[in-house]
């Protein structure tokens, strides 16, 4: 096995159970963009046996992948489906977000769009899609009277919420909160990941939707980050091992070189699996507990590091590498990103080993 990921399901669950008792409200599990990597139609085969009431993805294709391995669970697609992704959607009695009159028009072009089962995005602050507040109301009362589906959720998305916008937040949270408490709608949510840690308090919702924190990362401190257990680590193993003789370039392009009698590991693993191109030169992986510097350039699929003087005499080929753990927050602010990108952008043909 070149590199592979192991993800902990026990911890998972813990941490959904976790942010429940938090929060004193229910969840519903984010597995988007492959689960943010970890594998959605294993994570959702793992979490049907908790009996949640939703799951959320971000399109159609991604709800019919899951669909089609065998698991049953019920699916809200959060992005925009253009027309005939929205009949699919609605023919596989999946859950839709209907964020605008072009969306209701789409509906109204679909034959027994009764069936539909919709939920209202209402663009509180994000920019993104979603009613205005002011138009909601009105977009509610055109779909109940021409009979166009069940209204089943109401939501919105906080933009800011794990930096220092309090006033900001709070204002998309006091916009939204006329419908907090319509017991008429069953889903009604606006908490993401870094909204449940910041402000379960400051929303009557009745659900929230964790994504990152799910799976053991906050993209901000707090003291209540310490409930989350860690629930992967992209791993790999050494493959090769060199004593430089004299002075070496190292990697394409002649950008950094190691010294005479430097230990080199090299690792199969590189941008092609997901280890990100921008810790070139300098990024930092994990050997016997030790920290190991990325000598050189990334390379599609391999990578080089330089072995400690510590640890040389413990380190052969096949020794494990952890290369992303539960401080890939931090390694992600080092190269000016966040850890969903790193842990989304990990590749298929990195193999999942779920525990």
């Amino acid at each position: 096995m070149r590199s592979w990921l192991e993800i902990n399901l026990n911890n998972l669950s813990y941490n959904l159970a976790q942010i429940e008792k938090l929060t004193n409200k229910k969840v519903i599990p984010v597995i988007k963009a492959n689960a943010y990597g970890l594998g959605s139609i294993q994570i959702a085969q793992y979490l049907k046996s908790k009996d949640y009431d939703l799951y959320a993805v971000a399109n159609f294709h991604e709800a019919l992948e899951i669909k089609e391995s065998g698991v049953n669970i019920k699916t809200l697609i959060m992005g925009n489906n253009d027309k005939d992704d929205l009949q699919q959607a609605i023919k596989n009695n999946f859950s839709i977000t209907i964020s605008s009159w072009d969306d209701i028009k789409n509906l109204e072009t679909i034959t027994s769009n009764i069936n539909s089962l919709i939920h209202i995005k209402i663009d509180t602050g994000m920019g993104r899609i979603g009613f205005l507040p002011s138009e909601a109301e009105k977009a509610i009362q055109y779909i109940k009277t021409n009979n166009l589906g069940e209204i089943e959720g109401i939501y919105s998305h906080l933009s800011s919420a794990d930096e220092n916008e309090d006033e900001f937040t709070l204002n998309q949270i006091t916009q939204f909160s006329k419908y907090e408490n319509n017991e008429n709608i069953k889903f009604r949510h606006i908490l993401n990941s870094p909204g449940i840690f910041k402000y379960y308090k400051n929303t009557n919702t009745n659900y929230v939707r964790p994504g990152i924190a799910m799976y053991g990362i906050l993209l901000f401190d707090s003291p209540l980050k310490n409930i989350l257990k860690p629930v992967f680590k992209l791993k790999t193993k050494i493959i090769y091992l060199k004593k430089l003789q004299k002075e070496t370039f190292i990697s394409y392009g002649k950008t950094e070189s190691g010294q005479k009698g430097d230990i080199i590991a090299t690792l199969p693993i590189g941008y092609a699996d997901g280890l990100d191109r921008r810790f070139s030169n300098g990024g930092i992986v994990k050997v016997l507990g030790q920290e190991c510097k990325i000598i050189g350039r990334v390379c599609m699929d391999m990578t080089m590091i330089v072995i400690p003087e510590s640890i040389k005499d413990r380190v052969e080929i096949g020794t494990e590498v952890d290369i992303y753990d539960e401080e890939i927050q931090t390694a992600a602010e080092k190269i000016g990103t966040i850890a969903d990108e790193l842990m989304t952008r990990i590749n298929k043909r990195v193999q999942r080993r779920h525990i």
